[in-house]
């Protein structure tokens, strides 16, 4: 270990965001891999031209709740997050079957302009959500490529979004 000490500040501090950045995405990769929904996400569209719009196309779906005190602090760097989505996929936010009044009122206080679809604890249940916000990237054939739960930074939802465009 003496040649770590000998390294410079910066090069250490680079050595341990690499390290951070690789962890995180390794997994979120093998908890993507143990995630196998058998309820389609285009199951939820509310028009038959939605459910066209997004098939074939990679996604980010983000699972979140109005009460959730972290997904209203995520609110901010989610919008941010959302300007670095690579080519044509297509994000779709979730949100747990609430009070529709309720749910309406907190879409217009938060200017939230991003499709929000409900869904039953059987839909969320199946998907593996057990905590919020929870996001998961899927590739054009709809397999499960990254499973995260919490905040991502945008660091890392541009390289999850670019690998999910890959592969």
């Amino acid at each position: 270990m003496k040649f770590w000490k000998e390294w410079p500040y910066p090069a250490k501090l680079a050595v341990a965001f690499i390290f951070f950045f690789a962890a995180t995405l390794g997994f979120a990769m093998l908890r993507g891999k143990s995630s196998h929904p058998r309820i389609s996400i285009e199951s939820l569209a509310t028009t038959p031209i939605e459910q066209t719009q997004w098939e074939n196309k990679p996604k980010v779906v983000y699972f979140w709740a109005s009460w959730c005190s972290v997904c209203k602090a995520y609110s901010y760097l989610l919008d941010k997050n959302l300007n670095l989505l690579m080519g044509d996929t297509v994000f779709l936010s979730v949100v747990e079957d609430e009070e529709s009044k309720d749910l309406a009122e907190y879409i217009i206080a938060r200017n939230i302009k991003y499709p929000v679809l409900k869904a039953k604890y059987d839909v969320l249940k199946d998907w593996g959500v057990t905590a919020y916000p929870t996001t998961i990237f899927l590739n054009r054939k709809g397999e499960v490529l990254f499973f995260d739960t919490g905040i991502i930074s945008p660091f890392s939802f541009w390289l999850r979004s670019f690998l999910t465009q890959v592969f």
